[in-house]
């Protein structure tokens, strides 16, 4: 809100969200209830009171957050206040002056003052593009005071009800009982009106289809519907009369401009310029004496990355260029200067061109993350990427030349990359992904589609991740996929019902999506083939490393992606080798023979670059010798990789298999309690592979593995000792063969496979065991569940730290699986009644869903003292869940949400993240922790006392 004085000129401004909390805008409003009354306000003036009535008059008009807490979690509207905040304390500059939207209020007024919009009652104008919400925002404080009533509806569960309220103020009592056709067109048609209406979710318009014809029909005098969408073809179904684009944060550009003296080593400027290319961002590089030449070239620069060294300071620096940017400083090398400045500074501490000096990978990412957030390009969509982008600019520039020359085209774009792998396909698709995203109206990028494809029901899930990150709200419930769309619920029963709910969800949607890893004709038919219903300008990229795939498909275009060349090998291996953009002079011969064996592919110079990593002094020509033979010898890419995994001590061994056979996509924190179980050690293990470049961890805190990694560890198990199965066909043979099932230290079987009868299964080395539910027909099912049940009731696995089955149909944990070594156990939505007693060293319990859970055979406290996560969400049936849940010293995920709980919790001195929803026989809550970090009370109604110790 902009608060004027009479002459209407701004003398403060101030963004101001209200909170609509249990009330009504329009009761703000007009202010005709008893609660409004002013005049009860003690020691109150008339002038006050006027003040006072007008303030909250203007303060309605403005759409803000409409908090009612019968019908909105706490949760959301906190998320909704904290979003808004941020969004305006990163962009403080006065509405007046630069309003990003000044453009299109602008075009707005012409169509309000043409012949063309007077001639009619009403007319439509259509707006679409993204924050179409703030857009309403400022429709309203521009045009309200035209009309002689408005109205702003945002996807109203009832919007006849809440367009009553605004524009005939009816009574909510009233307006409960009346339906729009009941009520007389003459009670609109003599007021001028606006209605906002803002179908920011983006889905199908057939339920607001009523609401249309009655405002089509019912107003008048040159009234005014401004329809918001984030998707054009949406305008096109209402029938609007004009259509206004809203500018997307492309069209303002992410230019960054990076600057630099003479004395800087040329790989640091052009690892700031891969780094950036990587994140998405138009970068250009521009000397000193370039900006000598011609300051103005900066003009049209968002942000300018100012590296200071001898050679260019601060101060000769803004006397060049002045203060018409965002400027951030990096301090190179030991350059200090007391030099002042308003504007960010990094201060790098290392010189390259020094033998002792290290690249700080820390400190350099908090730099590139602050230049993100500054060009207001900190978005969720950025795809991550590696440490040490390389060659990604030159490779950028082709792919977008390519897309750029096909925009002729009527149908959407269709694209393929190509490349063997660990040649950097899905790294140059995350860079495309990340500059483009922006010009579209939804987008997902699809990674890993060969791992997952491979789980129960894995294309499915894909299917709804598509949906879910593009237009709909998609609910994952175990097996079913709920898409909430008004009055309808879909779910993705199989994969064709999958393609027909993409095919007529997505129709025509303007969306960029991306299908990394796409290598099998199923993969094609059911995530490729059911887009093409979207949008004339949309982009599917494909990449894959079958050629042959792609061939029935008549793509645009197809990129074949070539290996390094001399110099980009050279600077990624010598990145991941030294942490410098050079070898040291004893090894600069070896290094190269080894650069050249590696041949250009970016995973092998990855890889053994990191393997080599810390042996730099003299004595170790030897160990760089015998890698370059070793690479000599092993041509294949398993070979290459393998020299890594070779010189991994023997633990570290282990620990990568179980990795690439079971852990890959399990939370970083699950898989390091998993390691410890077994090898003393977690954090150590993960820091060795990570180290290796063998193992990361994304964003979200997932193991990932690159898929020839994978591949290659997975083989090691097949040619060596077997001791592991992942898949179907070899636990089929397994399972044949009893004699092998003592030797296993993992398995992964389905329910649906054959199990052996009437034999005690021993598995003295089985650590990891993984229970899929499979489908089968009735009679097969039959059959199948007596010999299942019958061998899993008779495995003895006493050596067992991971147990995964989910689904599980029975009542009672079988004896045998109850190993007292047991860590994570997760059994979400089986139908087990009690919890075992005997399992004192479990660290993760996961039990959410499970209705016929009844009993705890102890007390929580005593019955699992070394607890650090517990999900009992769901589990209504539960009893005997008591205060000693404040016993569990080292517990740091709870989940009690629809649970009976006592009356008081207290204690969790450790406690991270705390779920108690719909707790109402919850009075009291007292958390000692100061580690905090989510705490859910959505729904306890009841708790009267809350003692949280958050620092």
């Amino acid at each position: 809100m902009r608060v004027k004085n009479s002459a209407g000129r701004s003398h403060s401004s101030r963004n101001v969200l209200p909170v609509f909390y249990n009330v009504e805008p329009s009761q703000v409003r007009y202010q005709h209830s008893e609660p409004w009354d002013l005049s009860k306000v003690n020691r109150s003036s008339e002038m006050q009171r006027k003040t006072w009535s007008e303030a909250l008059h203007e303060l309605s008009k403005i759409t803000g957050i409409e908090y009612k807490t019968d019908s909105m979690f706490q949760e959301e509207a906190v998320k909704r206040i904290v979003s808004w905040v941020e969004s305006n304390l990163s962009d403080p500059i006065s509405c007046e002056k630069e309003s990003k939207w000044r453009e299109q209020i602008e075009e707005l007024e012409q169509m309000l003052t043409s012949e063309a919009f007077k001639s009619k009652d009403a007319s439509i104008i259509g707006v679409h593009g993204t924050n179409t919400r703030e857009f309403s925002d400022h429709v309203v404080k521009q045009f309200s005071s035209r009309f002689d009533a408005w109205s702003v509806l945002s996807d109203e569960a009832d919007p006849i009800k809440k367009l009553y309220s605004d524009l005939i103020e009816i009574p909510d009592e009233q307006s409960d009982k009346l339906k729009f056709s009941d009520y007389p067109p003459l009670r609109l048609q003599n007021k001028r009106c606006l209605l906002v209406l803002d179908n920011h979710a983006g889905t199908g318009i057939e339920h607001l289809r009523p609401l249309l014809e009655h405002v089509k029909k019912n107003f008048k005098n040159q009234s005014l519907m401004v329809f918001t969408s984030r998707f054009q073809h949406r305008l096109r179904e209402v029938e609007v009369d004009e259509v206004i684009r809203l500018p997307s944060s492309e069209d303002n550009g992410g230019l960054l401009f990076i600057c630099h003296g003479a004395d800087i080593h040329q790989s640091l400027v052009n690892h700031l310029e891969e780094m950036f290319c990587m994140r998405g961002l138009d970068v250009h590089l521009l000397s000193e004496n370039e900006v000598l030449r011609d300051a103005k070239c900066l003009e049209n620069a968002t942000v300018i990355l100012a590296i200071i060294s001898s050679s260019l300071s601060i101060n000769d620096f803004q006397r060049l260029i002045g203060n018409t940017s965002k400027i951030i400083y990096i301090s190179y090398g030991r350059h200090s200067t007391n030099e002042s400045s308003s504007d960010i500074r990094f201060d790098l501490e290392v010189r390259f061109e020094e033998a002792t000096c290290h690249y700080d990978k820390v400190c350099f990412k908090l730099m590139v993350e602050k230049v993100m957030k500054t060009l207001n390009q900190a978005d969720e969509k950025i795809m991550g990427g590696p440490d040490f982008p390389v060659g990604l600019v030159k490779r950028r520039k082709e792919i977008e030349k390519m897309l750029t020359e096909s925009k002729s085209l009527q149908c959407f774009g269709r694209f393929g990359l190509v490349g063997m792998g660990g040649i950097g396909k899905t790294t140059t698709a995350m860079s495309i992904y990340n500059k483009m995203h922006k010009k579209f109206e939804a987008s997902f990028f699809c990674l890993n589609i060969r791992e997952h494809a491979g789980y129960d029901r894995g294309l499915e899930d894909l299917q709804a991740k598509i949906l879910q990150n593009t237009v709909l709200n998609v609910n994952k419930d175990k097996r079913t996929y709920d898409i909430e769309h008004r009055q309808k619920k879909i779910e993705i029963n199989d994969v064709e019902h999958g393609k027909s709910i993409l095919s007529s969800e997505l129709k025509g949607i303007n969306a960029l999506i991306v299908l990394d890893d796409v290598d099998h004709e199923s993969h094609i038919d059911a995530l490729y083939r059911p887009l093409c219903t979207l949008g004339a300008k949309s982009v599917v990229v494909i990449t894959t490393r079958n050629r042959d795939s792609l061939k029935r498909e008549q793509l645009t275009e197809i990129y074949e992606m070539q290996e390094l060349d001399k110099e980009s090998s050279e600077r990624l291996f010598h990145w991941h080798a030294f942490l410098k953009p050079e070898a040291p002079a004893h090894l600069k011969t070896v290094s190269q023979d080894v650069i050249a064996a590696c041949k250009g592919l970016p995973l092998s110079l990855k890889v053994i670059g990191s393997y080599l990593y810390g042996h730099e002094s003299e004595s170790d020509i030897s160990l760089w010798e015998e890698s370059f033979r070793h690479l000599q010898e092993n041509e294949d890419i398993f070979g290459v990789l393998r020299i890594s995994y070779d010189h991994l001590r023997g633990n570290e061994k282990e620990a990568f298999l179980d990795i690439c056979c079971f852990l890959i996509g399990k939370l970083e924190d699950y898989v390091c309690i998993f390691l410890e179980g077994c090898y003393g050690m977690g954090q150590t293990l993960l820091n060795v592979l990570k180290s290796r470049s063998l193992v990361s961890t994304d964003a979200e805190g997932l193991i990932r593995v690159h898929d020839q990694l994978r591949d290659m560890g997975r083989h090691i198990v097949r040619e060596g000792k077997k001791d592991r199965v992942w898949e179907e066909e070899t636990a089929n043979d397994v399972l044949e063969d009893g004699g092998r099932l003592s030797t296993l230290r993992g398995l992964s079987i389905n329910t649906g496979m054959c199990f052996p009868e009437n034999e005690v299964a021993m598995c003295p080395e089985l650590r990891i065991l993984v229970v899929n539910n499979g489908n089968m027909s009735g009679t097969d099912s039959h059959r199948h569940n007596s010999s299942r049940r019958g061998f899993l009731q008779k495995v003895r696995c006493r050596n067992l730290r991971w147990l995964t089955w989910e689904n599980a149909s029975f009542e009672h944990l079988p004896p045998g699986l109850c190993s007292e070594k047991l860590q994570v156990l997760n059994l979400s939505g089986s139908n087990i009644r009690e919890v075992p007693a005997a399992l004192p060293n479990l660290k993760y319990l996961w039990l959410p869903g499970c209705k016929n859970l009844k009993v705890l055979s102890k007390p929580i406290g005593t019955l699992m003292p070394s607890l650090r996560g517990l999900d009992l969400y769901g589990c209504s049936q539960l009893e005997g869940l008591d205060s000693s849940l404040g016993k569990l010293t080292d517990l740091r995920i709870l989940n009690l949400s629809e649970c009976r709980v006592p009356s008081e919790i207290a204690g969790l001195p450790c406690m991270q993240e705390l779920y108690l929803e719909d707790c109402t026989s919850l009075t009291a809550l007292s958390c000692l922790s100061t580690s905090l970090q989510i705490l859910w009370l959505n729904g306890s109604c009841n708790v009267k006392r809350l003692n949280l110790n958050v620092s």
